[in-house]
């Protein structure tokens, strides 16, 4: 029995199997995201397993797909949305909680396209109708670096229906955390938690309180909408100090007087 309800991301144990970044995880939270990717991939036949076997409350990222979703080329955009419903279906029969998917996220800095927007408005659509029929809730997570996506602010896109993921380390490196959590156009599912130098730095996954992120509001509003909350880092020691950084600050203990 864990003494908080933030899970933590198998991104953080790459370099583990994902039945042995399972029991790590276990030990230190109360539920996981699986990054189905690589060798962690619900498309794995052991990782499916090993899901199973671990009887941890798990919600799923998916492949990131990040230029084919939005495309506009409609063989790529029909690929990324079979892509994800491979993944959705496993992820489902397996019991998760919540599917979270990227919209677009391009290499270079390109300003706003309709026709890719556009292209993103139709796979939210697609997705939602897999949302239904597979009984799985589906949300979307904004992106950082302004001009490299279409879904960074409140209002950008149309979601159809769908739910936000709000990464709080990439709304800060956009300058939009506040206008996301002031915003009624969200409905709030789930939450990443990372820190970063906002808009000065990059998209770096840094401990909690290493950066500039003030974490009450941001954590008051996830427990007040209901949702999810997970630890999104790259290793483990960030895992920690971010665990230890909110311990510390009387953050970690859900309130529920």
């Amino acid at each position: 029995m864990h003494d908080h309800d933030i899970g933590i991301s198998t991104g953080a144990y790459f370099e583990l199997s994902l039945g042995a970044a399972l029991l790590r995880i276990a030990e230190l939270a109360p539920s996981a995201e699986i990054l189905s990717l690589g060798r962690h991939s619900l498309l794995e036949p052991v990782n499916a397993r090993v899901i199973e076997a671990s009887g941890l409350p798990f919600t799923v990222h998916g492949p990131f797909a990040h230029f084919e979703l939005g495309s506009r080329s409609a063989s790529k955009h029909r690929g990324a949305i079979e892509l994800h419903r491979r993944h959705m279906w496993v992820a489902a029969e397996l019991g998760a909680q919540l599917y979270v998917v990227h919209p677009d996220m391009q290499r270079r800095a390109r300003g706003w396209n309709p026709k890719i927007a556009a292209s993103l408005e139709r796979a939210f659509e697609e997705l939602s109708v897999l949302q239904d029929e597979i009984g799985l809730p589906i949300a979307v997570e904004n992106m950082p670096f302004s001009r490299h996506s279409h879904f960074i602010a409140p209002g950008d896109l149309d979601l159809q229906g769908l739910g936000l993921v709000l990464d709080i380390g990439h709304a800060a490196n956009t300058g939009t955390l506040n206008d996301w959590l002031a915003s009624s156009l969200v409905d709030l599912r789930h939450v990443h938690l990372h820190d970063n130098q906002g808009h000065l730095g990059g998209d770096h996954h840094d401990p909690l309180g290493a950066g500039v992120i003030d974490l009450e509001p941001i954590l008051e509003a996830a427990r007040a909408a209901g949702a999810s909350i997970v630890l999104e880092h790259k290793d483990e020691a960030s895992v920690l100090a971010s665990l230890d950084h909110l311990r510390s600050r009387g953050l970690l203990v859900r309130d529920v007087g």
